[in-house]
């Protein structure tokens, strides 16, 4: 496999896990011809940057300057994070329920700590801005984990076009999502 030169593109989940609906967005995407490439990060208590970077490693190689990411939840400050660290660009960033201000939930430490250990400073918000071509934010009025004021906020700190799609949750397995066409309306669009 020519990693440099494939349709790359590369599904990045968040604390809870891979979302339902990157099974179904693999099987849209392969079927238009791109190598879909989804890193199986440690869910939950496994939430740790340190961790999530050295398993990203492997992955790095992959990612080129015509790759595609989306990223869900905590995964969007995970990119981030990792793309300035590394120096690296793509062509394509979807958003899928990104944030990146501090918020807490009562009785869930261990999604506090997660969200702490992966918050992203305004200097890598800025750096951040320059690394891919397009970028999109797809969020929800519905999203039970993060506050709507935050989901709104994130498209404008990166400079990403808001999408905002009414009911479909935090987009991930207790969405009840199973699919997201509009995610692979924007990847055909942008070819």
């Amino acid at each position: 496999m020519n990693k440099k030169n494939d349709k790359n593109i590369l599904l990045i989940h968040g604390y809870n896990g891979i979302p339902k609906i990157y099974e179904w967005l693999e099987n849209e995407l392969e079927e238009l011809g791109y190598n879909v490439i989804v890193p199986k990060f440690k869910p939950r208590e496994g939430v740790r940057y340190k961790e999530w970077k050295k398993l990203f490693d492997e992955y790095k190689n992959y990612i080129h300057e015509e790759s595609i990411i989306v990223a869900h939840s905590i995964g969007n400050e995970f990119i981030i994070k990792y793309f300035n660290e590394n120096d690296l660009r793509a062509k394509l960033y979807i958003s899928l329920a990104g944030f990146s201000e501090y918020f807490e939930w009562e009785n869930k430490e261990d999604l506090n700590r997660a969200c702490k250990e992966f918050l992203v400073n305004e200097r890598e918000l800025q750096d951040f801005k320059n690394r891919y071509v397009k970028k999109y934010s797809i969020y929800s009025n519905n999203d039970h984990i993060v506050p709507f004021d935050i989901l709104q906020k994130y498209p404008k700190s990166i400079d990403a076009i808001p999408i905002l799609i009414e009911n479909i949750g935090h987009m991930g397995k207790k969405s009840g999502l199973e699919e997201i066409p509009k995610v692979v309306d924007i990847i055909k669009e942008n070819e």
